[in-house]
């Protein structure tokens, strides 16, 4: 017999009926707040919403809505029912605690004609962690606006390509905030498509714009890794003008086994650039399609299409990875 336990209206535990809730939730792999583990340091207290526990040596059954219901210590919390409990930064298996924080801005650096790299700092003496290739959320007075992250975890700076073309209204709205202010609140990780480990097979990364952005966070840590498969990159642009930093292909070339860059321009021909659709290179070099994992960054729209194109030639649906495929479902 197992009580059903919901965590945080989000995720479900099955913890026994003689197990704190505590156990059994480290047993399963959530990240609850804990250190003492005996009922003293009041890290893991939490409040009971539905349901009933047993309150450790006292032996005391607490209700929801009852009094002492809105500081149960869930390392020596049994439950008696099923329940529902909220225990503030709780993660699930394989999350990781999201934070919003003050930033600095400490730099500002323009990379091409309408991108600008932005660099954050971190507040010190609070560890916060990320896997390569998630995004943060600024928190400013007109918005909330998400942004890839593009440098591996590791440290307090976090860099950001904010694109800020004639077309883009909001962009301009958050450059001059930016600008304006010396700091930034900001809310992270975010993100559920990322690199945290090696893989035993090949990446493909396939981009458009500043979706290269948690692409050159994810390739950083492959070099970090030394990821001995092979790595393929397809950098996509309307005009050559719009692409950035253009040595890295170059440097991470000489820090991974096996990497090969593509770059294509859907406007222009140019000498050592594909021409066409990004995608549409991909495909031209895709021999093996059951053998990548693919990683897409852009736009929805440019997503999905890559997604629909890959899956045609035969690319299983499960190997293709994007944030958009979460935040834009169709």
């Amino acid at each position: 017999m197992t009580f059903r336990v919901g965590i945080n209206r989000r995720h479900v535990l099955n913890c026994a009926p003689d197990v704190p809730i505590l156990t059994a939730a480290r047993e399963a792999g959530f990240g609850f707040p804990h250190a003492c583990r005996n009922g003293v340091c009041l890290r893991c207290q939490g409040r009971l919403t539905a349901g009933a526990v047993r309150h450790g040596g006292s032996g005391d059954i607490i209700h929801a809505h009852e009094p002492g219901a809105d500081r149960v210590l869930y390392c020596v919390a049994i439950p008696i029912s099923d329940c529902e409990i909220d225990v503030p930064e709780t993660t699930a298996p394989g999350e990781l605690p999201v934070h919003q924080v003050q930033c600095q801005i400490i730099e500002r650096e323009p990379l091409n004609h309408d991108v600008t790299r932005v660099w954050l700092r971190l507040p010190a003496g609070k560890a916060i962690r990320w896997h390569a290739g998630q995004y943060l959320t600024l928190v400013l007075p007109h918005g909330e606006y998400p942004f890839s992250i593009a440098n591996p975890p590791g440290g307090r700076d976090l860099e950001l390509h904010v694109r800020h073309g004639d077309d883009n209204s909001a962009a301009h709205a958050i450059m001059a905030d930016l600008n304006d202010r010396a700091t930034v609140t900001v809310s992270l990780p975010g993100g559920r498509r990322f690199i945290d480990r090696a893989l035993d097979r090949p990446l493909w990364f396939i981009c458009g714009s500043t979706g290269f952005a948690p692409v050159k966070a994810m390739i950083e840590r492959l070099i970090e890794l030394d990821y001995p498969h092979p790595v393929r990159l397809f950098w996509g642009a309307r005009v050559e003008e719009d692409l950035y930093l253009p040595d890295l292909p170059a440097q991470w070339r000489r820090r991974l086994a096996d990497f090969h860059a593509v770059t294509a321009l859907s406007d222009m021909s140019r000498p050592g650039h594909a021409q066409g659709l990004v995608h549409e290179a991909a495909l031209e070099a895709l021999a093996e399609p059951l053998a990548p994992l693919f990683y897409v960054g852009g736009s929805p729209a440019m997503a999905w299409s890559v997604f629909d194109d890959l899956v045609a030639e035969g690319v299983p649906s499960k190997n293709i990875h994007s944030d958009v495929f979460d935040y834009a479902p169709r």
